[in-house]
């Protein structure tokens, strides 16, 4: 018999949204029309090797279909570069939310300390048959939002914070078909 899960575990990850928020049917429509403005700014700003890739007529992606692609799985790499340019990369889990991109971290992540210094950010995500979404943004940490979450490898309690991320360009590509 498996032990009921821990709360801890199952946190979201904008704790001060509904869950259905995740949703884009439930978004409003200047939010969806926002994010369609920034798809559109970004495929036309992009550079020759990025449209070569990610503006394929058939493989583009509406904002809604955007959203439900990336929400689809919550684990993201996120990159940040620390204080001496150093790159760092690592899994973090990110989901939009009504407009709005949000992330947790750990409080003692090489992350944090990084976005202290440089808040820019890069994150991607991948699915099936080449799909990808690549967002790049702006993160600042939400006050007061450290909270609890399940022990680490060696048992200890372990906190995060909340981020919220100002999307600044999205490339993003719906899979070929199998």
């Amino acid at each position: 018999m498996t032990a009921p899960p821990d709360k801890r575990t199952a946190q979201p990850i904008a704790a001060d949204a509904p869950r259905d928020a995740r949703d884009p049917a439930t978004w409003s429509a200047d939010a969806l029309a926002a994010l369609q403005a920034l798809l559109d700014r970004s495929r036309a700003s992009a550079g020759e090797a990025v449209l070569a890739t990610f503006d394929h007529p058939t493989r583009r992606l509406e904002a809604a279909e955007f959203v439900n692609f990336w929400n689809a799985s919550r684990m993201k790499a996120m990159a940040t570069t620390g204080p001496d340019g150093a790159p760092h990369i690592a899994p973090v889990h990110a989901e939009l939310f009504d407009g709005r991109l949000r992330s947790t971290i750990y409080e003692n992540a090489v992350r944090r300390r990084d976005l202290r210094t440089n808040p820019r950010v890069a994150l991607t995500t991948w699915g099936p048959h080449g799909a990808a979404a690549i967002v790049y943004g702006v993160a600042r940490e939400i006050p007061d939002s450290s909270r609890e979450t399940r022990p680490g490898a060696a048992g200890e309690a372990r906190r995060t914070v909340a981020l919220e991320i100002e999307i600044t360009r999205i490339y993003a590509m719906r899979g070929r078909d199998a």
